[in-house]
């Protein structure tokens, strides 16, 4: 069978509009290649349009930016100039180099970039590239809006709000200044002595997470001063500090058998919210009172949260324990 193109040649390959022919593609075929290069003869390509930006002109014009010398280009604004680019006329360099922050001292600037700089300079406001409105006023407003106030987090952290006691600064009251206790009961700004001093935002943010995230360890006091930290008992506390100084009266296996009577006698369930437990809570503090620490009938199960809240809070709070016991060695 002879190829199907013309070529003369015998057909090899079928293809799939079902032609036989001489090469696995049509386009391979010598009889389509002659037929294409006849097509090509005399063609001409299109001309790269280039997009306006300046045309030269031979007039005897000066330019129009001001630098006295002879224009010779002409842009789509109707505007003469002596270079192609209005930036590399010699006063507008000298117009555009205002620029007088920090590195890019000395540096060509655009228009919109001196606006900004002369509105920043002025304390005003300016319209950015985006068209959104920027400047030291914005910035105000959106700090105020976004600022803590004790009614939102009384919402937003109820467990924290619970814990910690807040209020607002009577000599700023208009600023909504928020104050809190230092942790350290010797400081003048304690709770015992009815102080109050302002903290800063990183550390109302650590105190929120410590107290309101399921990763958080219940720490990140509040104090006043490297001092007050220093001074705290529990500051930098990772351990009892009387656990090895205090005898225990029962093992661990007995304190275990204990545990485990008590959460299976609950059901496993919290006695104050009704969620799974994970601790067992001694109504008689262990420190003080270690004769009852096995008895089920002063014990009950609770959750992490609520045995935070309402196990271990005011008289039976580590740091209430902690002077006691001090108080007992002394």
């Amino acid at each position: 069978m002879m190829c199907e193109y013309g070529c003369g040649q015998e057909a090899k390959h079928q293809l799939k509009n079902d032609k036989w022919c001489c090469s696995k593609s049509q386009n391979s075929c010598s009889s389509i290649i002659k037929k294409n290069r006849k097509g090509n003869l005399g063609s001409k390509r299109k001309p790269f349009k280039r997009k306006y930006i300046a045309r030269h002109i031979n007039i005897n014009i000066l330019c129009d930016y001001g630098c006295g010398k002879t224009a010779k280009f002409e842009f789509q604004n109707g505007k003469v100039c002596c270079s192609k680019s209005q930036n590399m006329c010699s006063e507008m360099k000298l117009i555009n180099r205002t620029n007088s922050f920090g590195k890019n001292k000395g540096m060509i600037v655009s228009g919109s970039t001196r606006k900004k700089q002369r509105a920043i300079r002025k304390g005003k406001n300016y319209i950015d590239i985006y068209g959104k409105e920027r400047g030291h006023e914005i910035k105000k407003k959106i700090s105020l809006k976004n600022k803590r106030t004790i009614e939102g987090m009384l919402k937003k952290y109820p467990f924290f709000s619970q814990i910690e006691e807040m209020r607002y600064n009577p000599d700023c009251s208009e600023n909504k200044e928020i104050q809190v206790h230092c942790k350290n009961n010797k400081c003048q700004n304690s709770k015992e002595k009815n102080g109050w001093f302002t903290p800063s935002s990183r550390q109302l943010e650590g105190r929120i997470e410590a107290l309101e995230t399921e990763k958080g360890n219940g720490g990140s006091y509040f104090y006043c001063c490297q001092k007050c930290k220093d001074e705290c008992i529990l500051y930098n506390l990772h351990s009892d500090p009387y656990k090895e100084e205090t005898e225990k009266s029962y093992t661990q296996e007995e304190h275990q058998t204990f545990r485990t009577y008590v959460l299976n006698r609950d059901n496993y369930k919290c006695q104050y919210c009704g969620e799974k437990v994970e601790h067992v809570h001694h109504e008689r503090p262990q420190k003080l009172e270690p004769f009852f620490a096995l008895d089920p009938d002063l014990a009950w199960s609770v959750c992490k949260k609520c045995h935070y809240k309402y196990g271990h809070k005011d008289e039976c709070s580590t740091g209430t324990l902690a002077k006691i016991i001090c108080k007992e060695n002394k």
